[in-house]
């Protein structure tokens, strides 16, 4: 079965996200696949499979695979839909389910909270999964989106000799309260457990340490990787940070302006080991409303390296594998912190965790900071969500978002809104 084709049953239903799973695997990335099924009509709309690790049609050797650190397929699926929403007249998210393979991981799950998809689930992920521990509590999202999951997320029994119980609301998702047969569920359980370790190494050492890394601020003018990362950012490599974990000042005119430019105010600036402002990015929420400034700039940060480590001339692959690292040894800046009581925050901090994918040295101050919360809220909030996320997150990855430590940095990015807020022409 495929896109357009109709469903009759959740064992059907599975079906389809499996098939998608396996391909994957055949492409040697994180083997999860899923689809989106209309509730009323049991018909696929669509069928996608992750897509983290990605051959090029380049003949470049060794192949250079990380592509989308955030390539998972459910988050491929929510922005399929928004780009599809009005040429295709789609029915709304609420009348909709994503069928997966796996437990959503903490980028996907807020990426599908943030969209209103209902969402039906083959197989549990103890370790990067929502659900992990199995209890249908959700104990690492912020407490009203635990309801609004509980509410819309459903988990298939499972037949002999698993008999798995449904779990989930009784309406909601498509097939609520069916049964999957035993070797789908197994089948879609040991593709993802057969493909995690390979691909977690493989991308987590995509990249030299900064020990081996040379400044990219040396590259000639004429430099394809230097050109890219000017076409990737127009602040490319015009600030300098003394270290790049204690950014100042000088990120302040960057971030503000980026972001006063944006759908949504919000930037991210994204360091090089040598303190380089590699890019600066705002997000594309008017197109996707998981399309955020983080999002955003690791996925194209992921993008460039990828494009430019496989590209056809050897000198260039040789600048790029030189002269850019692997996010983990970077650093991420957002000018705003999503509120840690809403789904972007989860996805965010779950996005960072999938761009990691491991620890970085040191680890403090964090390699993900933020200048400015939203009211109300306060570090201690930001802490807690972190601290609650699944075990990969707070284990492997050790995710620790903290505020800047330069209070000028502060103060300036603060000026600098507030004059333009001032500026602004009158309503009406």
């Amino acid at each position: 079965m495929k896109a357009n084709d109709f469903t009759q049953n959740a064992q059907q239903a599975v079906a389809i996200a499996a098939n998608q799973a396996l391909l994957a695997s055949r492409q040697a990335t994180f083997a999860v696949g899923g689809c989106i099924i209309e509730n009323a009509t049991g018909k696929v709309l669509i069928a996608l499979h992750n897509r983290v690790l990605e051959p090029s049609a380049s003949q470049a050797q060794p192949a250079f695979r990380l592509r989308d650190p955030a390539g998972h397929g459910e988050r491929r699926l929510v922005d399929w839909y928004f780009d599809n929403q009005q040429r295709l007249a789609l029915p709304p998210t609420h009348e909709l389910t994503v069928i997966t393979t796996l437990d959503p991981c903490a980028m996907c799950a807020g990426a599908l909270l943030t969209a209103g998809f209902n969402v039906a689930v083959s197989a549990l992920d103890t370790f990067a999964g929502v659900n992990h521990d199995g209890r249908f509590e959700f104990p690492g999202l912020p407490a009203a989106l635990r309801l609004r999951a509980q509410a819309t997320w459903g988990y298939y029994a499972v037949g002999s000799p698993f008999d798995r119980d449904y779990v989930g609301p009784p309406q909601g998702p498509v097939y609520a309260g069916e049964r999957i047969d035993a070797a789908t569920m197994c089948l879609t359980r040991s593709l993802f457990e057969a493909s995690v370790n390979h691909v977690h190494d493989e991308s987590s050492n995509a990249g030299l340490p900064p020990s081996a890394l040379k400044d990219p601020i040396t590259l000639p003018s004429r430099s394809l990787v230097r050109q890219a990362l000017a076409g990737l950012s127009p602040w490319s490599l015009r600030s300098k940070s003394a270290d790049p974990r204690l950014p100042g000042i000088e990120l302040a005119e960057p971030l503000v302006d980026t972001a006063l430019a944006a759908d949504t105010c919000n930037a991210v600036a994204l360091l090089d080991p040598f303190g380089n402002l590699l890019a600066c990015l705002s997000g594309d929420e008017t197109r996707s409303p998981i399309r955020t400034a983080f999002m955003e700039t690791t996925r194209s940060y992921a993008a460039l390296r990828w494009n430019l480590m496989n590209h056809d001339d050897p000198q260039v692959r040789h600048e790029a594998h030189q002269h850019l690292t692997h996010p983990r040894f970077c650093t991420f800046v957002l000018l705003r912190f999503p509120d840690p009581a809403d789904s972007e925050a989860v996805m965010t901090l779950g996005a960072y965790g999938s761009t990691m994918e491991r620890h970085t040295a040191p680890s403090f101050p964090s390699s993900l900071q933020y200048v400015l919360l939203p009211t109300g809220c306060t570090a201690k909030d930001v802490a807690r969500l972190a601290q609650n996320l699944p075990p990969f997150y707070t284990s492997n990855v050790q995710v620790a978002p903290c505020q800047v430590l330069d209070p000028n940095l502060m103060q300036e990015v603060t000026t600098r809104l507030g004059q333009a807020q001032r500026s602004e022409p009158a309503a009406g």
